[in-house]
């Protein structure tokens, strides 16, 4: 099981969040830019406690992030609008956390690897030194977590 951060909120399943993070197709993340935001969809691995994605070495999220670490995140699964109920069905978690750049070779490949086979991307695994050269990989440590799903079942607390 992956390890969870101390400050989490998780519904009534403390597995949901490995479920939401490794069926969603995007995450969005909101970098600080001191006025508004900057947030953009992403594609991610959680692995071993942390979101990891893949990007450039230059633009402005490494511009921003280099200025304030600070990130939020969300992302949902299984959102299916029930309007004659009026009502809306879904799987989602939304957290916070700091990002860094990860310099590490070894957890830079694990993580590459990682995401190419979640993506299903035809590159070679092990990743080798040359596209890790040419690859940006961030880490986001998470500070806090909240899961929350409504699937049309009867919840316990209204029970």
């Amino acid at each position: 099981m992956e390890k969870i951060p101390s400050r989490v909120e998780l519904s009534d399943d403390p597995a949901l969040p490995g479920e939401i993070l490794d069926r969603a197709e995007t995450l969005f993340v909101a970098f600080q830019t001191g006025d508004f935001p900057y947030v953009l969809p992403v594609n991610h691995v959680w692995l071993d406690g942390h979101l990891y994605i893949h990007c450039a070495f230059e633009g402005r999220k490494i511009d921003v992030l280099r200025r304030d670490a600070r990130v939020g995140f969300a992302t949902a699964v299984d959102v299916r609008i029930i309007p004659e109920q009026s009502t809306t069905h879904f799987r989602s978690l939304c957290g916070t956390g700091r990002i860094r750049e990860v310099s590490d070779q070894e957890e830079k490949r694990r993580a590459l690897d990682a995401i190419s086979l979640r993506f299903q991307a035809r590159c070679p695994r092990p990743a080798p030194d040359s596209m890790l050269a040419r690859v940006n990989i961030l880490r986001i440590d998470v500070e806090s977590l909240t899961c929350r799903h409504k699937d049309g079942s009867r919840r316990k607390d209204k029970e």
